[in-house]
């Protein structure tokens, strides 16, 4: 029998860190392969979308704080839990302070993503979520205002068809429509919740 060298397990645990960090790149970052990156200060920006209700515009919610993320419907767990730390924490703002809160679901798979089915499942988060979509190059322009960028993966034996890779964030947009800060998919309700209350 072969017998296993420690000099392999070295190299074994090197592939995997490799892997690991690749696979960190994709869940987390704002910028593509190809795309130089912006700084902070030059993301964010007014853009137009379709809601089921019509066009929305971001200046649409000036006075008003904006809690964007950027999913998709077929997302198996990250999006659906994202948008379930909105709810909770748009759930921990007293009454007046929910009035002037707004949250956005931008899908990041136009394709397949209606503004029926947008609005059915925001509906089912929290009332004051909206699902916003529209052309491949629309959504992909929206992305790109916040350095969201984003991938269809073709993968033909999955019973989904395909993923979407994409950065996990919530972008926070102030009552003057400026975008203060992007807070990761792991803030807890709590975090998001007293982010969005000091700029109430």
């Amino acid at each position: 029998m072969k017998q296993f060298k420690p000099a392999h397990l070295h190299w074994i645990l090197s592939f995997l860190g490799i892997i690991g960090l690749i696979w960190f790149y994709l869940a987390t970052t704002t910028k593509d392969f190809n795309e130089t990156r912006k700084s902070f200060d030059e993301l964010g920006g007014d853009f137009t979308l379709q809601s089921y209700a019509g066009p929305v515009s971001l200046s649409d919610y000036q006075g008003q704080v904006v809690v964007m993320y950027f999913g998709y419907l077929s997302c198996a767990e990250v999006c659906p839990n994202s948008l379930a730390v909105m709810t909770n924490a748009f759930m921990r703002l007293e009454k007046q302070g929910l009035d002037q809160v707004q949250g956005l679901l931008v899908t990041v798979d136009p394709a397949r993503d209606t503004v029926e089915d947008l609005k059915e499942y925001t509906d089912y988060f929290h009332e004051r979520i909206t699902g916003l979509t529209g052309s491949a190059e629309q959504t992909k322009e929206v992305g790109g205002l916040y350095g969201v960028y984003y991938d269809d993966q073709n993968l033909e034996e999955s019973f989904m068809e395909y993923s979407v890779a994409h950065a996990s964030r919530f972008y926070i947009i102030n009552k003057e429509g400026d975008l203060i800060t992007a807070m990761s998919h792991t803030t807890t309700p709590n975090e998001l919740a007293a982010q969005i209350k000091e700029l109430l």
